[in-house]
């Protein structure tokens, strides 16, 4: 398609919140990157520090075992996790406290003039798919195309869709889908014209996603500065996409821009907590770590803009040795190839200020579950990157807290199979031991102390929460937007909830993931579902009785075992009890309609939904 888009001296306006104010000029108050690692990694040890010292207190309360020693030192990494998501979320807070406390829109102030449309550096808009809905994938882009049109920089732009669809009657389909959105943007002609579109599909899916964009670049790059990278379901507001191509016109030195992306149009139980969790606490944890990252981000895979040369040059991936999981081609991408561009000298930035980037999630907790098998197999390959020589440190960070993502639910489990066995041996095989003299300068029992740190460890995972939503309490039109002030504490205490019964049913799914990929079991990286899915009982049983089951056992040996450490162990033995009872509420379409229409757990983008959405 040719392109008649007028050159426009004007810059774009800010993508903004729904009822967002327009943003005043503002001084940015950045915190040094230096400064904010140096204190990230200074709280993390003090407060690991301290947590130890009355750990080991506990634990050595009985002398020195092989068993204690273990679950020291399971304790040491585990909170240490936890620290780190604490301390960026503070970070985050900070940051955004001396920024500006009650702007919707956090944007930093352009120091440089925007280019017109004529003299911006081409973007490429790329769109990989894989035997998706044709009329989700065209509704979404041609959204994005009208979007980018809006601005008048669609010269600026070009959309490619890159399919790797292996049905026929679905190609098909895609073909005639490009030919009515081609008809649909010739009709709409106007100011501002429209980005010419075009379709490749590959004869061969050699390497997936990553071999989609590389065939691309190979093939099709010529004339184009940059790609920006979406997801068959994504959609970018268009001025977000023209902030993000002016960013990199005036840092050549950026290598990739990241926008986080929101999740957004799903109307299930367990979707709409991802949507209000990612809305209202996802802001004080992406600042943080875009905070203390700086110019060494990461890369999530799509919605995000790369400098093509660069990437080129430097970021092919190479192919592991051995057999899968653990060897042969990377299938986790996004992360290897920050690390190669940040190894170039090139920036990778994370635009925590940039609003206007959307996605969509799974729809049913065995969905969720799918993904992350896909993304554990992917990510356990990180550990054999992790030293690899050249990475940047924070590279290296990047991906070993990949890797922890998922290696962090088989050690909780140890970490409480641990306490329980140790705690039984002490009780049936000391049981007539005399039992150690209390210490009268003492101030707390080693009972206490273990009920302090759970309940320290429980408020280090809770308070993040409580930054955003007090946050979200100090911002008038947004607090409107979800709701008001009740049905804002009322959605968060509801999530909250939520998390704290199914994080039982995730660490049995992770713990079962990184098993099966030790083991050598692989999985198939086919198509997303993403539809609403309707579970019924009977799917609820067929995936989940297992869980329940393991759930009563568990109960029952603990009390059989360690009475005493029953109450310890109900939260999180119950959301194992009732996993298809939470499966089958959680998936359930008619009850997250009936609390939209309520306004709980709603989103600015559901109350006053952004043109693009729309």
């Amino acid at each position: 398609m040719s392109a008649r888009d007028p050159d426009s001296a004007n810059p774009p306006q800010r993508p903004a919140y729904p009822g967002a104010p327009e943003p005043q000029p503002q001084r940015e108050h950045r915190m040094p990157a230096l400064f904010s690692r140096v204190g990230l990694v200074l709280a993390m040890l003090a407060s690991t520090w301290v947590a130890t010292v009355s750990f080991a207190d506990v634990a050595f309360r009985n002398g020195v075992g092989f068993g204690s020693v273990l679950l020291l030192v399971l304790f040491v990494i585990l909170f240490l996790w936890v620290a780190q998501g604490f301390w960026t979320a503070t970070i985050g807070l900070l940051h955004m406290l001396r920024s500006s406390p009650t702007s919707l829109i956090p944007l930093e102030v352009r120091q440089t003039p925007c280019l017109p449309a004529h003299a911006l550096p081409k973007t490429a808009v790329l769109m990989p798919i894989y035997n998706e809905d044709p009329a989700r994938v065209y509704a979404g882009l041609e959204a994005t195309i009208r979007s980018i049109r809006r601005t008048g920089y669609g010269q600026a732009f070009d959309f490619f869709v890159l399919s790797d669809t292996r049905d026929p009657d679905i190609w098909t389909a895609e073909e005639v889908q490009l030919a009515a959105l081609r008809a649909t943007l010739d009709d709409a002609r106007g100011p501002g014209a429209v980005p010419r579109v075009y379709y490749r599909r590959r004869l061969h899916n050699t390497s997936r996603k990553s071999g989609n964009l590389e065939q691309w670049c190979n093939h099709h790059s010529a004339g184009y500065t940059n790609m920006l990278v979406l997801d068959a379901d994504s959609v970018m507001d268009g001025d977000t996409c023209v902030e993000m191509a002016q960013r990199m016109a005036d840092r050549p030195q950026m290598g990739i821009l990241q926008a986080p992306p929101t999740p957004v149009g799903r109307l299930s139980l367990f979707a709409r907590c991802q949507q209000f969790a990612s809305r209202v606490y996802g802001e004080v944890f992406t600042t943080g770590f875009g905070v203390w990252t700086h110019h060494d981000g990461n890369y999530y895979g799509h919605n995000a803009i790369i400098r093509i040369a660069p990437f080129m040059e430097h970021c092919g991936l190479p192919v592991l040795p051995g057999k899968a999981p653990l060897g042969g081609e990377i299938l986790s991408h996004d992360f290897v190839e920050a690390a190669l561009m940040r190894k170039a000298g090139f920036t990778v930035e994370i635009g925590h200020d940039l609003q206007g980037s959307y996605e969509e999630c799974p729809t049913t907790l065995v969905d969720y579950a799918i993904r992350d098998q896909r993304w554990c197999q992917g990510n356990l390959q990180h550990t054999r990157l992790v030293f690899t020589r050249g990475f940047h440190p924070l590279s290296r960070v990047h991906l070993g807290m990949g890797v922890m993502s998922y290696l962090a639910s088989p050690l909780w489990l140890a970490f409480m199979v641990c306490g329980i066995l140790v705690t039984a041996y002490h009780r049936w095989f000391n049981g007539d031991a005399p039992a150690p003299a209390a210490d009268p300068n003492e101030l707390l029992s080693p009972e206490t102390v273990g009920v302090l740190l759970f309940g320290t460890v429980m408020l280090m995972l809770l308070i993040p929460k409580f930054y955003a939503v007090c946050l979200l309490l100090q911002r008038p039109r947004l607090l409107r937007a979800h709701g008001g002030e009740l049905r804002a504490v009322v959605s968060a205490l509801l999530e909250i909830g939520v998390s704290v019964l199914i994080a039982p049913l995730m660490m049995v799914y992770h713990s079962r993931f990184v098993i099966n990929t030790l083991l050598g079991r692989t999985v198939s990286w086919g198509k997303q579902n993403r539809d609403e899915s309707v579970m019924t009982w009977g799917d609820a049983l067929r995936d989940h009785w297992s869980q329940s089951v393991g759930g009563l056992v568990a109960i029952a040996l603990t009390w059989l075992l360690t009475p005493e450490l029953v109450a310890w162990a109900l939260p999180v033995v119950l959301g194992l009890v009732l996993a298809p009872v939470l499966a089958k509420l959680l998936s359930s379409a008619t009850l997250g309609r009936w609390l939209m229409r309520r306004r709980i757990l709603v989103i600015p983008e559901e109350v006053e939904m952004p043109t693009v959405l729309r």
